[in-house]
């Protein structure tokens, strides 16, 4: 469990939703909306904007894979965990509120496990740099 496998994984998952929203927005509409019917041009280009803004961030981590105790790494760390403590409350109002589908649990689930696996290495790291 150390920041290269955690930045790695989620260079790795992050790439594969950004490249989803931002190339198939509606495939996406339709995994996770309990009404695609949402799905509208506006919405499209939304999901677009997240999409390439989900695959820079992937390009981030991949870069930052190598260099966790720099400045920069723990800065990524950190960005990991507050990233996914927010997706956690997104994804838990969107499916008890019906706007998700049950597999929007599967998406608090991961963020709870990469909120928890970077808060550790942000520990460790306080504790490696104090």
């Amino acid at each position: 469990m150390n920041a290269k496998n955690l930045f790695t994984f989620v260079a790795v998952i992050v790439s594969l939703f950004g490249l989803g929203l931002t190339f198939a927005p509606e495939f996406m509409a339709g995994q996770y909306l309990t009404n695609p019917a949402w799905l509208n041009d506006g919405v499209k280009l939304v999901a677009q904007g997240y999409g390439t803004q989900l695959i820079a961030y992937a390009v981030a981590c991949w870069y930052v894979r190598n260099a966790v105790s720099s400045l920069g790494g723990r800065a990524m760390l950190l960005s990991v965990l507050l990233s996914n403590l927010a997706l956690i409350v997104i994804h838990t109002l969107a499916v008890l509120n019906g706007v998700e589908k049950a597999t929007g649990w599967g998406q608090v689930i991961l963020a709870l496990i990469l909120s928890i696996w970077s808060g550790i290495l942000i520990r460790q790291t306080d504790r490696v740099v104090a």
